[in-house]
């Protein structure tokens, strides 16, 4: 979740801005005039419905145009066409490509194109006619460095020609973005066509590129669900030293595997509203189904009139927003652990025994196991070349030797290398056993979830004392057999003790899942953590709970509520607790 302490420190945001706005202003006291005014027409149709505002947005493959630093935030190969009727008989048209290279690994490719056709541009009705056009090609990269922050770079070329005369030209863009964890608060910087552009060959002077620095800001309002919108400003500043602000917001409804979008927005600016400078109200709509999304804007030219913007965009492997969580898959894990010895009220471990399995024991060059704490910070590792050994047991100690607190809330990952350079990892928390086989997969996703009474919190829940601190019981979550995800009739309770919860942002929460005769012991172990997992899911994602000290485990059926085989005591013995330690 978000890190108060990182985010948007104020030194951090002052050597972000010096180092965009000094080439700018460096660059526009030398400038002289400026050609290639092809470039500044905006290169993204869901951004120009929103009054060109788009900088700190920057989440699909249109940010190639406003901000290359939004690349490294996609995660699907994306392609986008479109077209803008521009003004007389003059078009617009752009081809804009993204491809991961990794995770928030990014490379992006855009070629825009105009042409005017044939026309006589004198009185002498018998002067040869010419024509103009203009094209423009640029690679652009974008990468993010950890949780909060991106950056970009990319490079055009461009040409220009006018009837007879013609003109290259190459430019550099660069872009940043900082943001929290969930992206419900974005900074975005971005500077525009740094470059130079050569003579119309005799016809006039040596050029400058219209040089352009962008600053932009954006709220998100419940991003992570089908019905959400946005709320934005960009600020421009160009080379010439004109100010223009750009403010507008997008509303996305979610209607079952279609999503329907608003868009609207506003260009303050008083530099060629006279002579077509984009400047007025814009409006836009889109509507997407599973990864096809079709946009249209209404973009105002000063007195030239109203332009029309149509894009298509295709997110390949990119299917429809879900409405509510769904089970992770079950996939067969590459680590087993044991049981260990633990005190789960002090959170601490007494050993824990690995069994590593890895799918192929040949050609294995080295492997690496690293013990983390739920922030992801490495305690304890083990690491050799070739196979790895069968068993590996950890002593519940950190590097130094010191006991670690909480370690049976850990998480595990194995990691192989073998020789052609290729990586198989596996992440397992403590208690998630592994060897499911695919029949007992198919089983357990086939059940049917019975529906439950929900329960509620009493309007006052009394601490019980402990030795060394106190505690919240509130009220369990029942399953039926088998059953492992949230049945929506708890998201109600749910989101009451998420409110309970962030009430003590430093109590300790314990979310244990059990399980009871639900199969074989290994299966109501794996049963139990993912009611477990599910629950804590739902507090994170839907609860915006911090998962810093939230700590899920499976019991299986080692500690049931009560011994009957009635259908009263598989209810309370298949069930989630949550405790909440307070200091």
């Amino acid at each position: 979740m978000i890190n108060q302490n990182t985010f948007l420190k104020p030194y951090h945001l002052l050597v972000c801005l010096t180092l965009f706005t000094m080439p700018v202003f460096s660059h526009a006291q030398n400038s002289t005039t400026s050609g290639a005014q092809f470039l500044q027409v905006l290169g993204g149709v869901r951004g120009a419905g929103m009054g060109g505002m788009f900088t700190a947005v920057a989440d699909d493959v249109s940010t190639t145009y406003w901000n290359s630093a939004g690349l490294g935030l996609l995660r699907n190969t994306e392609i986008n066409i479109s077209e803008v009727s521009y003004f007389s008989t003059l078009n617009y048209n752009f081809a804009e490509f993204a491809l991961p290279l990794s995770e928030g690994s990014v490379l992006g490719l855009s070629a825009s194109y105009d042409f005017v056709p044939t026309f006589n541009s004198t009185n002498n009705p018998a002067a040869t006619p010419g024509s103009e056009n203009d094209f423009a090609f640029d690679l652009a990269y974008g990468q993010t460095f950890g949780k909060n922050l991106a950056v970009g770079i990319g490079g055009k070329f461009f040409q220009s020609t006018l009837l007879t005369y013609s003109a290259t030209g190459a430019a550099a863009d660069a872009g940043l973005l900082l943001y929290t964890e969930d992206r419900v608060l974005t900074l975005g910087l971005s500077m525009q066509d740094l470059g130079q552009m050569s003579s119309f060959a005799g016809f006039s002077a040596q050029e400058q590129v219209p040089l352009d620095f962008r600053a932009g800001l954006v709220y998100r309002f419940q991003p992570n669900k089908p019905t959400n919108f946005l709320l934005g400003v960009d600020g421009e500043e160009t080379v010439f030293g004109d100010t223009i602000v750009h403010a507008g917001g997008e509303a996305w409804i979610g209607l079952g595997a279609i999503a329907v979008a608003f868009r609207g927005g506003y260009t303050f600016s008083q530099v060629n509203q006279d002579l077509g400078g984009s400047a007025g109200a814009a409006l836009g709509a889109g509507v997407r189904f599973q990864g096809l999304e079709l946009d249209y804007a209404l973009v105002p030219e000063g007195a030239l009139g109203d332009n029309n913007w149509i894009s298509l965009d295709y997110r390949f492997g990119s299917g429809a927003p879900k409405p509510t969580p769904t089970p992770a898959p079950i996939k067969l894990a590459a680590v087993e652990i044991k049981p260990q010895i633990a005190d789960y009220q002090r959170g601490t471990l007494s050993q824990a025994t690995f069994n590593l399995k890895t799918q192929a024991r040949t050609d294995i060059k080295n492997w690496t196991v690293d013990i983390t704490d739920p922030k992801g910070n490495v305690i304890r590792s083990y690491s050799g070349k070739g196979l790895p050994p069968r068993q590996l047991a950890w002593d519940g100690k950190d590097s130094n030797g010191n006991v670690v607190n909480g370690g049976i809330y850990a998480n595990y990952n194995f990691r192989t290398v073998d020789t052609r350079g290729q990586q198989v990892s596996a992440t397992e928390a403590v208690f998630k056993p592994s060897q499911v086989s695919s029949r007992e997969a198919i089983l357990l996703a086939k059940v049917e979830p019975r529906v439950f009474v929900a329960p509620s919190l009493p309007e006052t829940i009394q601490p019980i004392k402990m030795a060394t601190s106190k505690v919240l019981q509130v009220p369990y979550l029942s399953y039926s057999d088998k059953v492992t995800q949230v049945n929506p009739s708890y998201f109600d309770y749910l989101d009451q003790v998420a409110a309970l919860i962030r009430k003590y942002p430093n109590a300790r929460v314990y979310i244990e899942g059990h399980a009871y005769d639900e199969g074989s012991e290994k299966e109501c172990l794996l049963i139990s953590q993912q009611r477990a997992d599910a629950v804590l899911s739902y507090l994170v994602e839907k609860g915006k709970v911090s998962p810093d000290n939230l700590y899920s485990r499976g019991h299986g059926a080692a500690a049931p509520l009560e011994s009957g085989n009635d259908d009263d005591a598989h209810i309370k013995n298949r069930r989630v607790d949550i405790v909440i330690l307070i200091k």
